[in-house]
């Protein structure tokens, strides 16, 4: 999402972004793939997806179209802010789709759509369409895979009884270990709204139904088997300094145990990188 506010319209504007995007559109390399996890404004901007579109399809020496994957349902909300309908792909749970590239004929790309614990919509489309988390695999042609990506996208993990950890195992059963796997630490933009109102909000433990909380993202990552877990979700739409620090010291806090394996749980800047190891036994 590379807009300003979280939301805008003629009569409101949302949250402000905290953070600024790590570069301009017109900077993207070549994307063959946008993976949208719902419908929800913080994680679906029209005014984004459309520019990335337009710019990708103005490119004469590509091989092969942007595609969008979205979940059920969410399709109608990109054609509708002008993305060509044969460029969006909607899929369901558990649902996988396979390409190979031109540049690497001996591997082929291998994208599944998995659940996660969230909603959709608003008050008049509440939970009309489908909300998903992805995984993305690469593959040789014999089908052995050579790494593995997990992105949560916006994602619980309690219920009113507690934990709710079948779910991700399920996920790390099935496509795990990854290499990678990208989890929520914090609430979304409507909620950091209220910081930025000077509110701040005594207990989140009712939230932890959509949106998994810094402990809760650590047992998460343990859940899907993941060797190196990456913090997001977490201080571009944060209301206020104070907000977009907390989520960082529960996660540093959280971490401290002697469970991890491997390369543990972290969290880059905006625009920083890293290079991560894979390896396969």
């Amino acid at each position: 999402m590379f807009s300003e506010y979280a939301y805008k319209s003629s009569l409101f504007n949302g949250l402000r972004r905290r953070l600024p995007p790590p570069c301009k559109i017109e900077d993207l390399p070549d994307i063959d793939f946008v993976a949208i996890s719902h419908n929800h404004y913080d994680h679906c901007d029209i005014d984004t997806l459309v520019q990335i579109c337009e710019m990708s399809n103005s490119k004469s020496d590509r091989t092969s179209p942007l595609r969008f994957l979205v979940p059920l349902g969410v399709k109608k909300t990109l054609v509708s802010g002008g993305i060509p309908e044969c460029q969006v792909i909607e899929m369901d749970w558990w649902e996988s789709i396979a390409y190979r590239l031109p540049s690497t004929p001996d591997t082929r790309i291998v994208i599944a759509c998995t659940p996660c614990q969230h909603n959709s919509g608003g008050l008049l489309d509440y939970n009309k369409s489908l909300w998903s988390s992805w995984v993305v695999q690469i593959r040789t042609v014999e089908d052995e895979t050579i790494s593995s990506i997990y992105f949560a996208g916006d994602t619980g993990y309690r219920t009113g009884m507690g934990p709710c950890r079948e779910l991700h195992r399920k996920i790390g059963q099935k496509y795990g270990p990854f290499d990678v796997a990208m989890i929520p630490i914090w609430r979304g933009a409507s909620l950091s709204l209220l910081g930025q109102l000077g509110y701040q909000l005594a207990d989140d433990t009712h939230l932890a139904v959509t949106h998994a909380s810094p402990e809760d993202a650590v047992q998460l990552a343990r859940d899907l088997r993941a060797r190196h877990s990456l913090a997001m979700h977490f201080a571009t739409w944060a209301g206020s300094d104070h907000e977009a620090n907390e989520p960082l010291l529960r996660l540093a806090r959280a971490r401290s145990g002697d469970w991890w394996e491997e390369g543990g749980f972290g969290a880059l800047n905006v625009g920083q990188t890293a290079t991560i190891p894979i390896e396969r036994t």
